[in-house]
């Protein structure tokens, strides 16, 4: 098979899961064709969809577009002016692909719910009154991960995962950041998508904008290099990652198959965790990468955190991030042989989910 073969049907996995990485690899065109795909699939259950991208892929790289998508997302009357829902998805996965991207609320929410580094942290701030929460959360003096804590706990937003959170006030929480100047009308925006969504990734804005502005909100765009990108009938291998049946049994033979890859999780990671880890540092290498960057004052800390926060959580310890995710990066082509081979002799519904859940 090659990319001339008759092109491979997105079933709604598949189609969510190229949706995200063309976005952010700046494919406008794969972006829309797998929107306009998950749409006939998912009718307005793209429109979630599209509102956590806007949070967790752009964020503050452009707000007017966060505010914009998550209008015409939760409003209908706001988007039917504008044309029929497949022209309004096209127009907003364009704009979303074009943007410069920013995964700071990605990496914030990772760290302040999941690094097992900031345990402490956690409990802490699970022992404090609301009030002191947003007291601690406005606090430029306060360390960033305090910080987010605070903004979680506070929101009552708890998100995937055990039940970790009681009652919190988030209209309170937001109003105080905007006493701080964060640009109306976005506080009711941020809370419409988070208790829309249910994902305490949009609490993660605020914070962002007032770092921005603490570290002085000097920013430009980055026009970053991107790993290649191999197409079977289409559809580009990145597609395939941990989310899907594929990329799960790819990941399998990756590590067997991987002398380099296999003797690196073997020096850091317990046998147990090596399939979570590889494809944990997999998707970092391949389906995270960024085509135009918001460079900032704390763009590069906050990346390392993120990456260190998801990885830990899988099992691997500090010392052995670096490594290991070299070791995926350096044998990114082997991988994607492997993806090539198994579609070209596996079973149908290849993107459908597997016991891998998260983030896409």
């Amino acid at each position: 098979m090659n990319e001339r073969d008759e092109p491979i049907p997105l079933d709604p996995w598949l189609a969510a899961s190229l949706l995200q990485k063309a976005i952010r690899r700046g494919d406008a065109e794969r972006a829309r064709h797998a929107a306009l795909a998950l749409h006939r699939h998912r009718g307005t259950g793209i429109w979630r969809r599209l509102t956590i991208f806007a949070f967790e892929d752009v964020g503050i790289g452009d707000l007017d577009l966060v505010r914009d998508v998550t209008m015409c997302a939760i409003d209908r009357s706001v988007r039917k002016p504008l044309g029929p829902d497949h022209e309004v998805i096209a127009t907003l996965v364009q704009r979303l692909a074009a943007a410069p991207k920013d995964r700071s609320t990605d990496y914030l929410i990772c760290a302040a719910k999941d690094h097992p580094g900031f345990d402490a942290v956690r409990q802490d701030i699970g022992k404090l009154s609301n009030d002191e929460r947003i007291a601690v959360a406005t606090d430029a003096g306060q360390p960033l991960v305090r910080r987010a804590a605070a903004m979680w706990y506070c929101s009552g937003v708890n998100g995937g995962g055990p039940q970790v959170l009681s009652r919190g006030d988030l209209p309170r929480l937001l109003h105080a950041f905007d006493g701080l100047g964060f640009p109306h009308p976005l506080s009711s925006i941020v809370e419409t998508a988070a208790r829309k969504t249910r994902e305490p990734i949009a609490i993660m804005l605020p914070l962002l904008w007032c770092l921005l502005v603490e570290s002085g909100g000097g920013r430009a765009t980055q026009e970053m290099s991107l790993p290649p990108a191999p197409i079977h009938r289409g559809v580009p291998l990145y597609a395939y990652d941990k989310h899907t049946r594929l990329g799960k049994r790819a990941i399998g033979h990756f590590i067997r198959e991987c002398g380099d890859l296999r003797r690196r999780l073997g020096e850091f990671v317990a046998e147990f965790r090596h399939r979570d880890v590889a494809a944990m540092a997999a998707f970092y290498a391949d389906a995270a990468p960024l085509a135009r960057r918001l460079a900032w004052a704390r763009s590069e800390e906050l990346e390392a955190l993120g990456l260190e926060a998801d990885m830990r959580k899988v099992g691997c310890p500090r010392e052995g991030v670096e490594p290991i995710l070299d070791a995926v990066r350096n044998n990114l082509d082997q991988l994607h042989a492997i993806r090539q081979r198994l579609l070209s002799g596996g079973p149908r519904n290849l993107g459908r989910p597997s016991l891998f859940r998260g983030r896409v």
